[in-house]
């Protein structure tokens, strides 16, 4: 077991340090949850627990009721099953108050509420090709399928100002704006094309067909010159990844959220003051 000390962030609170075991301790007893953060010094940032490899590893046996296997279907009860005006008795939509579970790979995480998965997808911890389920739902569902976490659904229900939904909406440290460009991308096996949907001093969002590009991948971008950019080349690490028309083949459309790992000094400052005159996406 690891024997360095980490600082823990809760509600704006900084703690600690404490040894990982102790942080084990306070996710078990509910001093702690998956959603608050950890300085780590790996990565020189604070991340999510969940976002943690070495604390999620020990967390694993530390499950709530277990929801069904993948494709294991699990009969509805009448508490959790689905009105046929889709709300609760209170009025609110059913993802509004039911528990959620995430499935990300072998591992599943949950309970959370609907608002801590959108604050998960936002802080791409949660990604669309995962999957969640809640009681009430026969099976385990890709994020991309379902209704609720769809951009659009996610956008009108912020436009509502419910306070639920506006306040996991935050601040992102890069202004971001539209931008169509064309990119040639490359991972040191192959080349392919990409079309610019946003851009930032941080990253860009890139529509690219090739669904085998994984989260956590390297990338290596040319920006040819194009709506208003000069031509330059980043290196990029991909933070997220969202299907454009559905879950179809290898060759589907993708829209990649990636964040620039390596970019010369002069575009960044081009991109920061280029984001303050342009459209924001």
């Amino acid at each position: 077991m690891s024997t360095s000390q980490y600082y823990v962030s809760r509600e704006g609170k900084q703690l600690g340090p404490y040894p990982l075991n102790s942080i084990v301790e306070m996710v078990k007893k509910n001093e702690l949850t998956m959603l608050d953060y950890l300085y780590d010094d790996k990565a020189g940032d604070w991340v999510l627990l969940m976002e943690h490899r070495e604390l999620a590893d020990q967390l694993k046996d530390h499950k709530p009721a277990k929801p069904p296997k993948a494709g294991e279907a699990a009969a509805p009860t009448p508490q959790t099953e689905v009105a046929a005006n889709g709300k609760q008795p209170d009025g609110q939509p059913n993802h509004m108050v039911v528990e959620w579970y995430i499935l990300k790979g072998e591992n599943k995480f949950g309970p959370f509420s609907y608002t801590d998965v959108v604050k998960m997808l936002q802080n791409k911890v949660v990604f669309e090709f995962d999957f969640a389920w809640h009681p009430g739902m026969s099976t385990w569902v890709r994020v991309a399928d379902l209704d609720p976490f769809k951009p659009d659904h996610i956008g009108k229900m912020k436009e509502t100002l419910m306070p639920e939904i506006s306040e996991v909406f935050f601040r992102r440290r890069h202004r971001r704006v539209r931008y169509g460009g064309t990119i040639l991308v490359h991972d040191n096996k192959a080349v392919w094309k990409g079309k610019g949907v946003e851009i930032s001093a941080g990253g860009a969002g890139v529509v690219m067909e090739n669904s085998m590009v994984v989260p956590g991948q390297t990338l290596y971008l040319h920006f040819k010159p194009g709506d208003g950019v000069p031509p330059f080349n980043a290196i990029c690490e991909v933070v997220s990844k969202q299907y454009v028309e559905g879950v179809k083949d290898k060759n589907a459309p993708i829209r990649y959220g990636l964040k620039f790992t390596s970019i010369s000094p002069t575009t960044q400052k081009f991109l920061q003051e280029f984001a303050k005159r342009s459209e924001a996406a």
